[in-house]
C-alpha cells in the first residue's frame, strides 16, 4: 500500500510539472517579442504602403520575425541601382506602440553578380488601434564576404540610405474579407 501511495504521489507530481511546463512554454513564443501587453498580438499583420513611385507589402508575425517585398526590388531601383532580394528581419518592442527591426537583404548586379549584404534599422510607429503603421528606416550594403553585424564591418562606400524621410512611409493594415 504504501508504494502504491508514493506512486500516486511521483505521478501527480509529474503531472503537475507536465502541466506548469504546457503552460509556461505557451507564454514563451508570445514573451520573445514582447514581455508586457501581448505586443506581438497586436502588430501582427500583413500591411499595405502604396506611394507613387511603387508599393511595399510588410508582414509582422507575433513571434518577433517581419519580411517585406518592395515593387522596385526587381527592376534595379535599389540603393546603387541594381536589384534586391525580399526583406527578412527580427522585431522587439521598442515603446508603447513601436517596434525597431533589424532586417538584411541581399544585393545583386544585373544578372548573377551578388554584390552585397544590405542590413537596416527600421523603427515603426502604430497607431492606437494598430491599424497603421509609419516606418522609418536607416541602412548601409555591405560587400561579399562582409558580415554588417561583426564590430568595425565596412560598407560600401555611397550605399547609405534612408527611407520615408522625416515623416516615414505610412503602412495599412490589409483587412480580412468577410
Amino acid at each position: 500500500m504504501k508504494g502504491t501511495h508514493k506512486r500516486s504521489i511521483f505521478v501527480a507530481a509529474v503531472a503537475l510539472i507536465a502541466v506548469a511546463t504546457f503552460l509556461v512554454s505557451g507564454q514563451a513564443g508570445r514573451a520573445l517579442a514582447d514581455e508586457e501587453a501581448g505586443l506581438g498580438d497586436k502588430v501582427a499583420g500583413t500591411y499595405l504602403a502604396v506611394t507613387e513611385n511603387g508599393a511595399t507589402i510588410l508582414q509582422i508575425s507575433r513571434d518577433g520575425n517581419l519580411s517585406s517585398i518592395l515593387s522596385i526590388q526587381f527592376t534595379g531601383g535599389g540603393v546603387i541601382g541594381e536589384s534586391f532580394s525580399n526583406t527578412l528581419g527580427s522585431w522587439k518592442k521598442s515603446g508603447t506602440r513601436e517596434i525597431t527591426a533589424t532586417t538584411v537583404d541581399l544585393n545583386f548586379q544585373s544578372g548573377p553578380g551578388f554584390i552585397g549584404v544590405a542590413a537596416t534599422t527600421n523603427i515603426m510607429k502604430f497607431d492606437q488601434r494598430f491599424q497603421t503603421g509609419t516606418m522609418t528606416c536607416q541602412g548601409r550594403i555591405f560587400p561579399p564576404g562582409v558580415d554588417p553585424f561583426q564590430p568595425g564591418a565596412i560598407p560600401i562606400p555611397n550605399s547609405e540610405f534612408t527611407c520615408g524621410g522625416p515623416q516615414g512611409i505610412e503602412f495599412h493594415r490589409i483587412p480580412i474579407a468577410g
